[in-house]
């Protein structure tokens, strides 16, 4: 089956939802075409301290219980940063057949080691961490190469109606939002059924 993900490596909800879906994608033999759409382009890349309600116990709280589900670990960092580098640094993973290695190593970055995603420098370590060349990623950002594909990836969703992210459209059902791996497991099956009948 053929999953498209809408996501942003600040989002942590997006975070566990790829965790999920890399589980359930070897389970259902799933095909994933993830798409990085920028959902805050006013935060600075070198970050700003985050809002009141993303720093309350509560969030936090809920955060921690909804990775403990799947035993995911997860820190959440006390700023918000810029993502607009990682997301470009990403489609250039995916063209140079890396995607997963970057995509995972910044989440990990940001909500296990707490590193500014939105420095170049960091980008560039954990590019070069993936397997990607240092200096083609330098280039690939410099030059802005991947922008257009930032820029239509949101217009995709904007055209679709993606309200927000994690968004996962499971062939042709959306479904927005954290979800447990148990409910994404009964959409997945549910769709596949729809789509076999």
């Amino acid at each position: 089956m053929n999953v498209t993900v809408y996501y942003d490596y600040i989002c942590p909800f997006c975070y566990l939802g790829t965790k999920r879906i890399l589980g359930l994608s070897k389970e259902f033999n799933l095909t994933i075409d993830w798409k990085g759409i920028e959902i805050h382009p006013e935060f600075p890349p070198q970050g700003k301290k985050r809002t009141r309600t993303l720093k309350s116990k509560s969030f936090a709280e809920t955060i921690r219980e909804m990775a403990k589900e799947d035993n995911i670990e997860i820190k959440l960092p006390g700023y918000a940063t810029n993502s607009r580098l990682s997301l470009e640094a990403s489609e250039f993973a995916k063209i140079k057949g890396k995607f997963l290695e970057f995509h995972i190593g910044v989440y990990e970055a940001y909500f296990l080691e707490g590193r500014n995603i939105g420095d170049i420098e960091i980008v560039l370590d954990i590019g070069e961490k993936a397997g990607l060349h240092r200096s083609d990623l330098v280039e690939c950002l410099n030059k802005r190469t991947m922008f257009d594909n930032i820029e239509a990836n949101k217009k995709e969703a904007e055209d679709n109606i993606i309200l927000g992210v994690p968004t996962f459209i499971f062939g042709n059902f959306p479904v927005h939002g954290n979800q447990s791996t148990q409910t994404m497991r009964h959409i997945i099956k549910r769709a596949l059924e729809i789509t076999q009948n």
